[in-house]
């Protein structure tokens, strides 16, 4: 068991449109975890959808396709209804994984496993929008998730997001956002992920 099995994080995140991103760094987890962190996450919301941008502090390496976890990528994971009464994926739920730089062909893609009979067709690739800033001791990648992305994103009826990450990293060990995947399976546990209010 770790320290942050004990709690459920609940946080205030800003309205971003795009950027920028005053006031949207996500708090670190690593030291609760028992984790090294090497990323910073920064988030906000609008009506159009969520935006992030994410600093790596060490330079690209490697990205795979479809062992992505074997490489630099990032998987964020969205409950558009923050659902926390469910013990699997429901309809609402969301899993993405992007890479710094594509492979074979693949930069982004929606990756949700559905347990139950509630699902969703999978988003369009195309509607996502991704810029990375490739360093040679760092990088960035500024990432918008537009709302038709997103199924049953509506601010107004549910001014909340479920959200967690987890960032893989060539070679070394990934950084998680209040949920390790060494002990749960993240994608099945929305239950599990932080409650994202949106402030005004």
């Amino acid at each position: 068991m770790l320290p942050v099995d004990f709690f459920r994080l609940s946080l205030g995140v800003p309205y971003v449109k795009r950027e920028p991103f005053k006031g949207a760094l996500l708090p670190d987890t690593s030291a609760l975890l028992n984790e090294e962190p090497f990323a910073q996450v920064f988030l906000g919301w609008s009506e159009e959808g969520v935006s992030l941008l994410v600093k790596v502090n060490q330079p690209f390496q490697e990205s795979f396709y479809p062992d992505y976890a074997k490489g630099d990528s990032m998987e964020f994971f969205f409950d558009t209804r923050d659902v926390k009464s469910a013990g699997y994926a429901t309809g609402f739920c969301h899993h993405f994984i992007l890479l710094p730089q594509p492979a074979y062909g693949i930069r982004v893609q929606e990756v949700t496993h559905f347990r139950s009979e509630e699902s969703h067709p999978l988003c369009d690739p195309d509607l996502i929008e991704v810029e990375s800033d490739m360093g040679r001791k760092h990088y960035e990648m500024k990432i918008f998730f537009p709302s038709a992305a997103l199924h049953g994103f509506d601010p107004v009826q549910c001014p909340r997001l479920g959200f967690t990450y987890k960032l893989n990293r060539y070679q070394g060990a990934p950084q998680h956002f209040t949920l390790s995947s060494v002990l749960y399976n993240i994608g099945q546990q929305s239950s599990l992920w932080a409650s994202l209010h949106f402030l005004p």
